[in-house]
């Protein structure tokens, strides 16, 4: 075989392997980007339990952690792109100068106290902030009065998880959410 049809069978040989290669080929897919997250801190009389409260991502995905047994258990569901654009919407109209650090905390709770640590994605970047005591307990005072972005966020928050949990939204968050 000539050098001529040796170089060219060379070109076809690779044209074909780049070829396979391509179709073989996936495009990067990016992770899904998390929406709003929370994760609960209780503490009661020494002890102390963290777990994945909720978090949705931009997908719909939803998860949490639940006591399953003798441990916790990551549980997924999903809610419509809609629900996620509405949330979003939501989130994007807070103030965000007014969620920090640590605030609250808003309801006195008997040998127990509840620490929420949120994140969520905002127009102008990552917010995380976190709210201590945020629901109420009945029976007991109120320590003082919870500032709407925070209740707003607080009530998102329950609203993804207690229909995956199968509780009542919380009395607070009853009402509209929105801050119009």
């Amino acid at each position: 075989m000539s050098s001529f049809s040796s170089f060219i069978l060379s070109i076809l040989v690779g044209i074909n392997l780049i070829s396979a290669a391509a179709n073989n080929a996936r495009w990067p897919v990016s992770a899904p980007i998390v929406v709003l997250e929370a994760h609960s801190m209780t503490r009661n009389q020494g002890s102390e339990m963290q777990y994945l409260l909720v978090r949705l991502t931009d997908d719909g995905k939803v998860e949490w952690d639940k006591y399953v047994g003798s441990a916790w258990k990551r549980q997924t569901s999903s809610v419509s792109a809609e629900r996620v654009a509405k949330i979003q919407r939501t989130l994007d109209s807070i103030d965000k100068s007014r969620l920090h650090g640590a605030m609250g905390p808003y309801n006195v709770y008997e040998d127990t106290s509840v620490e929420l640590r949120i994140q969520m994605a905002a127009r102008q970047g990552e917010v995380t902030f976190s709210v201590t005591n945020p629901w109420s307990e009945p029976g007991m005072p109120r320590r003082k009065r919870m500032p709407k972005e925070i209740r707003v966020v607080v009530c998102e928050v329950d609203g993804l998880w207690a229909p995956v949990e199968g509780v009542s939204v919380d009395p607070m968050c009853k009402a509209t959410t929105s801050l119009h």
